[in-house]
């Protein structure tokens, strides 16, 4: 396209077909993985070798986050106390492969949970015990290789209460049982956890801003650097800031995507599109509100009762002593209302004398996410701003014969702080998860020798439909108003719970143990059946 305009001086587009399409657009990163872990009779894990090789295709691409964050997922949800972790970029002669839902997190992450089914394993013990051994804990044991402080960790909480809720200690008794007595399939199941970090591992992207304009009529519009596909992230902009004005949120429109509105913005990535864009809107709003409150304290102050006679002409509004010494936070907007002590009036009414006064009610504000001190030379300090974890268990059926699986029941439980809105925040939960599964179990990619792509096609490339999906499916998320660190105490959502569809891998390789005679399972991505086929016959013939 830029050949075509640069030869014949005007614009150009290209249009390709579905098929080529996936041809050419690069893929998740695979990674080839290799780890030596020492660990006591118990499973606490005493030390950790880990080496990551990711194929990056022709070009490099964003290879190098995607390994930043490989590395920094490799701990998972549990604590190394002594850990080597080290990762290449491979060139290969395949299309570039870029980032996508999780960004070298589900491949870091996926890596320590395979390690811990590998202990349990060798131990004879449950996995889940083995990680509730190892898991981040509140006071003690909770800072990452790389020195972050794992704060405001729920993990020991959600970790037992998933157990609790999900009957995993009868259930796995059951599917023991099960696979004693049945000749035609296995059961497995499995407890995986998540801890995802949240911000950009290249420091200069955590930054964003937002305009907000302010109508005569109320009504507010709100530009950002978000784009919105589908996730709410305008949903979750327009609540904000409806929240700031006390205004119900159909008042509030959020404009498309413009850089003449808003310039130089970060991608709406790394789980941070609501973090950075809601956090730069509410700034904008603040400035707002901190003049409407100067102007409402002054006026209900000094004007005689009732405040506001429907026909509003220009009056002068004198600062007073009082008004010196109080702050923006006493004055309330809630309702359509604004409130100061025992006065109030119209919000609505406090724009228009704003605006006959010629007192701005629009604002610009920029964001920049606060506390990250990665230093890279020393492999130290705080990568992310804070974390979001989560836990899930995953029961499987798997046929002997085909080797296809089903995914019999899953439950999810998650810290998601204080949600803005619930319904958004499920849904991102069960898309993400299935979305992982997919990637655990079936989308499996083939190649020519060439490095061509040959399952390029509905017909040759398998995604999750519904039969895919579990037939039991539970998510729940763990009330929390602790993490002040972002906007409304809420925490990103995004990406971690694609981490949870680990759990549908491991009680894959679960299942098989079952029939491992006590050999090592050695289980590749995804588990598709012809993969978990060849992994039965190695251990049944």
């Amino acid at each position: 396209a830029a050949l075509a305009a640069f030869k014949f001086k005007r614009s150009a587009r290209i249009a390709i077909s579905k098929d080529e399409d996936m041809k050419v657009t690069g893929k998740r990163h695979p990674f080839k993985q290799f780890y030596e872990v020492g660990f006591d009779q118990t499973g606490i894990i005493l030390g950790l070798k880990v080496k990551l090789y990711a194929d990056a295709g022709a070009y490099t691409d964003l290879t190098p986050s995607i390994l930043d964050r490989a590395m920094f997922h490799t701990d998972g949800s549990y604590y190394l106390e002594n850990a080597l972790i080290e990762a290449w970029a491979c060139k290969t002669n395949t299309h570039s492969n870029t980032a996508f839902r999780g960004f070298g997190g589900p491949q870091g992450n996926l890596l320590i949970e395979y390690i811990i089914e590998d202990i349990a394993q060798y131990l004879n013990k449950d996995a889940a015990q083995i990680r509730e051994l190892n898991l981040y804990q509140k006071e003690t044991r909770n800072y990452t290789p790389y020195g972050q402080c794992v704060e405001n960790n729920l993990l020991p909480d959600l970790f037992s209460k998933i157990i609790e809720d999900s009957n995993y200690l009868v259930r796995r008794n059951e599917i023991k049982a099960f696979n004693e007595r049945d000749k035609t399939h296995i059961k497995g199941l499995a407890l995986t956890a998540c801890k995802f970090g949240i911000s950009f591992t290249a420091k200069f992207l955590n930054q964003g801003n937002a305009l907000v304009n302010i109508h005569r009529d109320g009504s507010i519009q709100v530009s950002t650097g978000a784009t919105e596909m589908g996730q709410g992230v305008n949903t979750k902009i327009a609540q904000v800031v409806a929240h700031e004005f006390g205004i119900s949120v159909n008042k509030v429109q959020v404009l498309v995507t413009s850089t003449e509105k808003n310039a130089n913005t970060s991608p709406t990535a790394a789980s941070s599109g609501s973090d950075i864009n809601c956090s730069a809107a509410l700034l904008a709003c603040e400035k707002i509100k901190y003049r409407l409150a100067q102007i409402a304290i002054s006026y209900l102050v000094t004007q005689p009762r009732p405040p506001i006679a429907p026909s509003l002409k220009e009056i002068e509004v004198t600062d007073t002593s009082e008004l010196a010494n109080v702050s923006i936070h006493e004055v309330e907007f809630r309702e359509n209302m604004v409130s100061y002590k025992n006065s109030k009036m119209m919000l609505i009414d406090l724009i228009e004398l704003a605006y006959l006064n010629r007192i701005s009610i629009s604002d610009y504000a920029h964001y920049k996410t606060e506390g990250l001190s990665f230093d890279r030379s020393k492999s130290k300090g705080n990568a992310f701003k804070y974390f979001t974890p989560g836990v899930a268990v995953s029961e499987v059926l798997i046929d002997r014969y085909t080797g296809e699986t089903k995914i019999l029941r899953a439950d999810i439980l998650m810290d998601l702080g204080r949600p803005m809105n619930l319904g958004i925040d499920l849904g991102q939960v069960t898309g993400g998860f299935i979305q992982g599964a997919g990637w655990m179990t079936t989308e499996k990619l083939y190649y020519s020798p060439q490095g061509a792509l040959l399952s390029y096609s509905p017909t040759t490339y398998k995604i999750p439909n519904i039969q895919d999906t579990p037939r039991i499916f539970n998510v729940k998320l763990l009330e929390n108003s602790l993490n002040v660190k972002n906007v409304s105490r809420s925490k990103a959502v995004g990406e971690p719970p694609l981490l949870l569809s680990a759990s549908v891998f491991m009680a894959i390789k679960n299942a098989l143990s079952y029939k491992s005679k006590g050999k090592r399972i050695e289980l590749k991505l995804p588990a598709t059946p012809e993969v978990i086929l060849t992994e039965l016959h190695r251990h049944e013939l």
